[in-house]
């Protein structure tokens, strides 16, 4: 969709796409999580395959085909948010 977003508008759409490839790498992030549980500067090194898999990951799902997904996916519940906005405002 060719129409230009505020600031604000552009943020939610970050959002929904960060939330996606969240999604997608969800094991791999809880690996690398629980990996650098209790751990400072030690986790760089010992948990390098965990990170890397992590990493990987994300960068993997982290496209500008899934962020055209989240726009979509923001355009398409416009007016849904519209109408609980005024329903909340009523």
């Amino acid at each position: 969709n060719p129409l230009p977003l505020s600031s604000s508008q552009e943020q939610q759409v970050r959002d929904i796409y960060y939330r996606r490839v969240r999604a997608e790498c969800a094991a791999e992030i809880k690996e690398f999580a629980s990996c650098a549980a209790n751990r400072t500067v030690s986790a760089t090194w010992a948990c390098r395959t965990q990170r890397l898999a992590m990493n990987g990951c994300m960068v993997a799902h982290a496209t500008q085909d899934e962020q055209d997904r989240a726009r979509e996916e923001w355009f398409a519940t416009r007016n849904e948010r519209r109408r609980q906005k005024e329903k909340e405002e009523a």
